[in-house]
């Protein structure tokens, strides 16, 4: 018996009374102590009287493999047989000199006494085919009785042609319809044409040319005709990778075939590595480093555009938290003086000073007073990011009232994710955003949306109800399951509520939860402030716009929601444009309206 090492391309020799395998240099095949998967003593193989080979395990540490399956008992070898040590340990062909390569399948076809029985050799080289039973179809489909599954195969049709033998064990040849023809010694096949040992049958002009070596009981003396060369065996395809994998792979269990990917996988990975062409394997690592370096590059761009929005978010915060200082100071000047004055004051009127001094410091407290409220204001305006002033009152109250009625919404689309806001508007959870975040042209519609509302730390489910179809009304609604959380208090469906120059803030989740989630994943909105700069069929406003923030309320200054946000105009950086909430109305599901009283 010779063993082939397949990954080191070296040969064995099994002595006739057999032989013992591990890395212990006392044995008959030794392997390298590299080998760490092999054990000292691993396994041996030995020759019965009836000389027939069987390998069996001698309780090795990674086991002894064949077909996928680990030995648990002797088997027997067989010309053909491929075996592991350990299943990433050496891998080895096994050759009996003047024995055909067999399959299980034959050895136990060839026990019913008169089964209809052939066996094919590749002209070119490979491992002889061998088939039973009264009819015998050649092609590519897994069905077939001889599957055939390499590149030599690509002009073989899924059925091409059947071998069927008649009641006097007569076998005859027949093209199935194939799209190249069937040939037989040359000639194409128009019928049935009678077969006989020694016969060629070639599938497609030109394609694989197939030996007859034996048919029924008949059978071509080996040494005539074509060579027996397995090691010539042609590459196989990607089909036939996988359909030998699933055959490798495959169990009964309660009746019914069940694949182990385990298996299936690990016989894929074998097939790649020993099996399939050169030029398919430098592609694998090609694509698979192309794989990697689009990883790469993707992750560069990601990790570099967060680099640059935290430094524009620190550079903003730092230059918030001068201006914050400066303000301070300024104002703690001012209250000293302010003491000053008063104590001046007061002392002024405890000495009966003459009354026109005593109206001049009135009059100095008094503009001194009215300078020092104005900072205050100022002060509080400068934490809007609006690039003009902003809004000339206190919004505090609009944030309190309305601020747990906002909610982030998280949207999972078949390849990706996304961010945006939006506001419930009823007791029972409608709520309002964003046509764009629920809905990607690129990536397609939403397959999952969650709603986290503000102060919440809880995803909320919720299902699209209703989405625009006009291209300018960049709005959807959405039902929130299982709502038992506030709505906004006011809103203006009547589109009366924005004036052009008014202030107005707008609640959002600019960034999505790299702003909004604190340490113990709850969410929180940020209020923008600034002016209503146009109204009409849109609503321009003047405060800077960020990712995330579509589908935010916009309030005016008596606490009413006036719009949807959607974005801002290419280029236009500072002005955020809007859609009337009268221009939602129309997208309202009928049980919303009720419910609004519409």
């Amino acid at each position: 018996m010779i063993l082939r090492d397949e990954r080191r391309g070296i040969d064995h020799t099994v002595p006739p009374d057999g032989a013992r395998l591990g890395r212990d240099p006392s044995l008959e095949i030794v392997f390298p102590e590299t080998e760490d998967v092999v054990s000292g003593l691993h396994c041996r193989i030995i020759c019965h009287g009836d000389e027939t080979w069987w390998l069996e395990d001698l309780g090795s540490t990674n086991g002894t493999w064949l077909k996928g399956q680990r030995l648990a008992e002797p088997v027997q070898l067989l010309t053909g047989s491929v075996f592991s040590l350990g299943q990433r340990g050496p891998v080895l062909r096994v050759t009996i000199p003047g024995q055909l390569a067999r399959t299980q399948q034959e050895v136990a076809a060839r026990l019913v006494e008169g089964a209809p029985y052939i066996r094919l050799r590749r002209v070119k080289g490979g491992e002889d085919l061998i088939a039973t039973g009264r009819d015998i179809v050649l092609g590519r489909s897994a069905g077939c009785q001889i599957a055939l599954r390499t590149v030599a195969d690509t002009v073989v049709s899924k059925r091409h042609a059947r071998i069927a033998f008649d009641d006097a064990g007569r076998a005859t040849l027949s093209d199935l319809g194939s799209r190249n023809g069937t040939y037989l010694n040359g000639n194409p096949v128009q019928g049935e044409s009678a077969l006989k040992p020694g016969d060629r049958v070639m599938l497609g002009w030109q394609g694989p040319m197939f030996e007859l070596r034996m048919i029924g009981g008949s059978a071509m003396p080996e040494g005539d005709g074509a060579p027996y060369q397995p090691k010539n065996e042609p590459r196989k395809s990607i089909p036939g990778m996988l359909a030998a994998a699933e055959d490798e792979a495959a169990v009964q269990q309660g009746g019914k075939k069940k694949v182990r990917t385990g298996v299936f996988m690990k016989s894929m990975a074998r097939q790649m590595v020993t099996e399939s062409s050169r030029p398919f394997r430098i592609a694998v690592v090609v694509a698979f480093l192309a794989l990697v370096a689009a990883v790469i590059l993707v992750w560069e761009q990601s990790s570099r555009r967060a680099a640059e929005s935290a430094a524009r978010l620190a550079t903003a915060e730092t230059q918030l938290a001068d201006r914050l200082r400066r303000s301070d100071s300024v104002a703690q000047n001012s209250a000293a003086q302010l003491d000053q004055m008063r104590q001046e004051l007061e002392t002024a009127r405890r000495n009966a000073v003459n009354p026109s001094k005593l109206d001049s410091l009135e009059r100095r407290l008094h503009d001194a007073e009215a300078r020092a409220a104005a900072r205050t204001d100022t002060v509080i305006q400068l934490a809007a990011p609006a690039p003009g002033p902003a809004a000339p009152r206190d919004f505090t109250d609009i944030a309190r009232m309305n601020g747990r009625a906002v909610g982030l919404v998280i949207v999972g689309f078949p390849s990706d994710s996304g961010m945006g806001s939006g506001f419930a508007i009823t007791a029972s959870g409608y709520f309002v955003t964003a046509r764009h975040v629920v809905r990607n042209d690129t990536l397609g519609p939403a397959r999952s949306v969650m709603v986290m509302m503000e102060g919440s730390n809880v995803a909320l489910p919720a299902d699209v109800v209703a989405v625009s179809s006009a291209a300018a009304q960049d709005v959807a609604i959405l039902k929130v399951r299982n709502y038992r959380g506030p709505m906004v208090r006011s809103m203006d469906w009547a589109g009366r509520g924005a004036q052009q120059g008014a202030p107005a803030v707008m609640l959002g989740f600019p960034l999505g939860t790299e702003l909004a989630l604190d340490q113990s994943g709850t969410v929180h909105s940020t209020l923008f402030g600034g002016y209503i700069s146009q109204i009409g069929e849109m609503i321009r406003f003047s405060s800077t716009t960020y990712a995330g923030v579509s589908g935010s309320p916009v309030f005016n200054a008596n606490g009413e929601v006036i719009a949807v946000h959607v974005g801002e105009p290419r280029g236009a950086h500072g002005l955020g444009v809007s859609l009337p909430l009268s221009k939602v109305r129309r997208w309202l599901p009928v049980e919303a309206r009720v419910e609004l009283g519409l």
